[in-house]
């Protein structure tokens, strides 16, 4: 079997801190999980897909989705920008206020005056994601939730 690479080491290490796992010595969280995964003691010792359970576990802990199985990949954005599972949300969330409050108006259009009202820029049905950020995405889709509660309270 093939031996842990040193980019997979800097990553459970890189994780491992960031979760707040690492300590000064062995004796820490960190290497309290590797070795109740794979009952070894040090990092160094794993092998390519020990690393690979290991890592999936400080991700999932993390809170970063897993690599999708199947289906298509999820699309990588600008740091920064829209991630594509806001997107999802936001979407889910604009059928979600068409099916409570029908309006004649295009859900693209409806969603780039949500958009100008929530954030001051404005945004265009062709790409109505391209001048919001990923706090303003945030923001966005708390304003949806607000109007999707509303619009389920009138209807009854």
């Amino acid at each position: 079997m093939p031996n842990i690479n040193n980019y997979q080491i800097r990553k459970i290490y890189a994780i491992g801190g960031a979760l707040g796992m690492r300590g000064a010595d062995r004796q820490d969280a960190l290497h309290d999980l590797v070795n109740s995964m794979t009952g070894k003691a040090s990092v160094k010792e794993l092998t390519y897909a020990e690393a690979c359970r290991v890592i999936g576990e400080l991700e999932a802990r993390q809170g970063t989705p897993p690599p999708r199985k199947g289906g298509r990949p999820l699309r990588k954005t600008a740091p920064g920008r829209v991630s594509e599972g806001q997107q999802r949300k936001i979407w889910a969330l604009m059928y979600q206020l068409a099916e409570a409050s029908p309006s004649t108006a295009q859900l693209g259009d409806r969603l780039c005056a949500i958009i100008k009202k929530s954030l001051g820029v404005e945004a265009f049905p062709s790409a109505p994601f391209a001048w919001v950020d990923y706090k303003g995405a945030n923001k966005v889709i708390e304003a949806l939730k607000g109007y999707v509660s509303n619009a389920q309270k009138r209807r009854g």
